[in-house]
């Protein structure tokens, strides 16, 4: 009874854990690295949010949920999150849009530089083609996205 029972744990066990797909993911912002995001949400314009948890390196989504982003016809996906900086006490809300190719690369790496930093703002205001508060390189082992 006792083998059996453990057995059934072990099988339980192994079924929650192969349902989720780990995406090798890192947010840095400001040039550090992110530690506390919440309501991280991946979204397209044919489908639907889906949310997914952030753990700092990776992305945790379902099996489910993975198929159904990569079977979507759309190019890119739109990345939303609320994280919380070290030297703020408020959340901030970030949106960003990512080629859905790459999440098929080892690794992706969002650097987010806010624009009322005094270092960024010099550096990357007059690369500002969009009106956000912050800028964003997109960086993978084999390409980087500006935007």
């Amino acid at each position: 009874m006792r083998k059996i029972l453990i057995i059934l744990c072990s099988f339980v066990i192994f079924l929650c854990n192969a349902q989720l797909k780990k995406i090798n993911f890192l947010i840095m912002i400001d040039e550090k690295p992110c530690l506390i995001v919440s309501n991280l949400q991946l979204a397209s314009q044919s489908m639907k949010n889906i949310n997914a948890d952030y753990n700092v390196g990776t992305i945790d989504i379902s099996e489910n949920n993975y198929s159904t982003i990569i079977s979507d016809k759309s190019s890119s996906l739109n990345l939303t999150f609320e994280a919380i900086l070290q030297s703020h006490a408020v959340s901030s809300k970030y949106s960003i849009n990512i080629p859905k190719l790459f999440l098929n690369q080892k690794y992706i790496i969002i650097n987010i530089f806010n624009k009322n930093s005094k270092t960024f703002k010099k550096r990357y205001s007059k690369k500002d083609q969009i009106n956000k508060e912050y800028y964003v390189v997109i960086e993978t082992p084999s390409s980087m996205k500006f935007d």
